[in-house]
């Protein structure tokens, strides 16, 4: 059986609409692209291929009704919660780059003030040791 050919052959008992047909496997497509693990050994490649063999062979469940709302539900806040938690996980990488940059800059600020500060006293020794001989020779 070649499911990719039109018409699509499936048992008239197993989905009531060509359209709930469609629906189902489409979302299954979908759940297959961001990594949800096929229900069958399958030889095609193309992820809606696969959830449409998925679907032909009887593996794919379908919930209809306020079943179908409330799992609808509970994807769209599951979804919502691993889109938060990752965009956490990255804000936290992107805050801890910046505290090493402000540490960094920390660093190079305080050495360079530090250079600064023995400039100005090396300096001030001069001049103390120039009037001390000056003070000296008089």
């Amino acid at each position: 059986m070649d499911i990719i050919k039109l018409p699509i052959e499936y048992e008239k008992d197993m989905v009531d609409s060509r359209f709930r047909l469609v629906l189902a496997v489409a979302q299954r497509g979908r759940q297959l692209t961001e990594g949800s693990q096929p229900l069958v050994k399958s030889k095609y490649v193309k992820n809606i291929t696969v959830a449409l063999q998925e679907a032909i062979e009887g593996k794919l469940r379908y919930l209809t009704g306020d079943e179908a709302r409330r799992a609808r539900e509970f994807e769209y806040r599951m979804r919502r919660e691993r889109l938060a938690h990752e965009s956490m996980e990255e804000a936290a990488a992107t805050s801890l780059e910046k505290m090493e940059d402000i540490k960094e800059a920390y660093k190079a600020e305080a050495i360079a003030i530090s250079e600064h500060d023995d400039a100005e006293i090396e300096a001030a020794e001069e001049e103390s040791f120039d009037e001390d001989v000056e003070d000296y020779e008089d």
